[in-house]
Parts: structure tokens; C-alpha cells; sequence
């Protein structure tokens, strides 16, 4: 009896640790230059949301980036971004652009952060591009 009582309150520690652990990954991942994941975060008007940072541990880490796009320079597409940082995405035959896009238009990109040597390092591949 004592092996059941034990047994039964293991399981449900697990799953309580289970879904503590699932509600936790919910709620920190958020879109947005702030965070990975497929939600929307809402900001506060007053704090503007951080720029994407990047460093080697979050190469081929996923962004949404957001903002006015300045400047088409060949395949590097400067973006300011909604905390006013300027933001170079690397544009390529595997980007997929949704529609005419040119300078000072208000798009919204999915990018991963790259790390190269040299001329890349510091930029984002960009995976998708629209207007906002």
C-alpha cells in the first residue's frame, strides 16, 4: 500500500513539475526583437522593445524585426528597427519577399542571426520580408 501512495505522488509531482515547465516556456517566448518564439508580446508604450542582440550563442537563433526600412545596399537590407537601432539583413535567393518592397517602407522580417567572419559578422539572414 505504502509502494502505491509513494508511486501515485511521484507521478503527480512529474506532472506538476511538467506543466510548471510548460506554462514557464509559454509566457517567455514572445515575437518581436525582445524574443524568440510565435506569440505576440505587448510592450509598453512607454519602454521601447530592445534591438536583437547578437552573439555566438545566439547564431541561427530567430527574430521578428520590425521597423522603416532605410537603404537597399545590393543584398543588405538596413533596417531601423522599433528601438531605433539600425539592423543589416542579408537578403538572398532564399529570402522569400512578399510583395515591391523600397526604401522607407515599414516591414516586418523573419531573420536569423548569423555569425561569419568578417564582412556578415553582426547580420541577420533574413528567411522573410513584408510591408507592415
Amino acid at each position: 500500500m505504502k509502494r502505491i501512495v509513494i508511486l501515485s505522488l511521484g507521478v503527480l509531482v512529474t506532472f506538476a513539475l511538467a506543466a510548471g515547465a510548460y506554462a514557464d516556456q509559454g509566457q517567455a517566448g514572445s515575437g518581436g526583437a525582445s524574443g524568440p518564439g510565435t506569440g505576440k508580446k505587448t510592450e509598453s508604450p512607454a519602454q521601447p522593445a530592445p534591438g536583437p542582440i547578437i552573439s555566438p550563442k545566439t547564431a541561427g537563433h530567430v527574430e521578428t524585426i520590425e521597423g522603416e526600412l532605410l537603404r537597399i545596399d545590393k543584398d543588405v537590407y538596413v533596417v531601423k528597427d522599433v528601438s531605433g537601432k539600425e539592423v543589416s539583413l542579408l537578403v538572398d535567393k532564399d529570402t522569400k519577399v512578399d510583395g515591391n518592397i523600397a526604401a522607407h517602407d515599414q516591414i516586418v522580417a523573419q531573420a536569423t542571426a548569423i555569425k561569419k567572419e568578417h564582412a556578415q559578422k553582426g547580420k541577420w539572414h533574413a528567411d522573410s520580408i513584408k510591408k507592415r
